[in-house]
C-alpha cells in the first residue's frame, strides 16, 4: 500500500459553466477526502499521484483549458496547456 500524498489540483477553465461539475466528479472519483478550496483549486489527500491525477482530470476537461497539479508529498507536478514558456520555466526550475 502506498502512503497518502497532498495533491493540489489548480485548473482555468475557458467556459466554466460547461467543466466545473466534470472536474468536481472527476476529483469525487478518486474516493479519497479532498477539499474545494476556491473556485479553481481542489486538495486531495489520499493515495493518489501527480500523474494519474493529472491524466483523469484533464480527460473530464477542453483542450482549451488549463491544469497543474501538484504532489506537495513527493515534489512532483504535472501540467497541461500551459503556455510553451511556462512549461520550460516550470522544467528548468523545478528541482534547482
Amino acid at each position: 500500500m502506498t502512503q497518502a500524498r497532498n495533491i493540489f489540483v489548480a485548473f482555468e477553465l475557458l467556459r466554466p459553466e460547461r467543466g466545473e461539475d466534470r472536474i468536481q466528479e472527476a476529483v469525487e472519483s478518486f474516493g479519497c477526502v479532498w477539499a474545494r478550496i476556491n473556485r479553481n483549486v481542489f486538495y486531495l489527500h489520499g493515495e493518489l499521484d501527480a500523474a494519474s491525477v493529472g491524466q483523469k482530470v484533464w480527460a473530464a476537461m477542453s483542450m482549451d483549458d488549463k491544469l497543474v497539479v501538484v504532489d506537495a508529498s513527493k515534489n512532483d507536478a504535472r501540467w497541461y496547456n500551459i503556455k510553451p514558456e511556462v512549461s520550460q520555466f516550470l522544467v528548468n526550475n523545478w528541482h534547482a
